[in-house]
């Protein structure tokens, strides 16, 4: 018996797709410094919640050591709206498995 391993397909560069919220992660060499404070996440879930992303987050492909895709992708832009999301998701408001 064997089992294939079917390997992520990578979008193109510039194109739209949806990414359910449980395969975006912090990118690791993300600008910002500062963290994003309770208040700001708090306010950016409230204001997700009444209007939506009105701005989409920029992310790229998660690679592995032998860089091939791992299925998960890097938030570079917008890591405040993921973080409002994931709060979203702790409520119940979304689930975490939806783009």
């Amino acid at each position: 018996m064997t089992t294939k391993t079917q390997t992520p397909t990578v979008p193109e560069h510039g194109e739209t797709v949806f990414i359910p919220l449980n395969k975006l992660k912090k990118h690791p060499q993300n600008a910002r410094k500062t963290p994003h404070s309770e208040a700001s996440i708090e306010a950016k879930a409230a204001s997700i919640a009444a209007k939506g992303i009105l701005q989409n987050l920029v992310v790229e492909p998660e690679t592995d050591a032998e860089g091939e895709p791992t299925g998960c992708y890097l938030v570079s832009v917008g890591e405040g709206r993921r973080l409002a999301q994931l709060l979203r998701a702790k409520r119940k408001e979304i689930k975490r498995t939806e783009p």
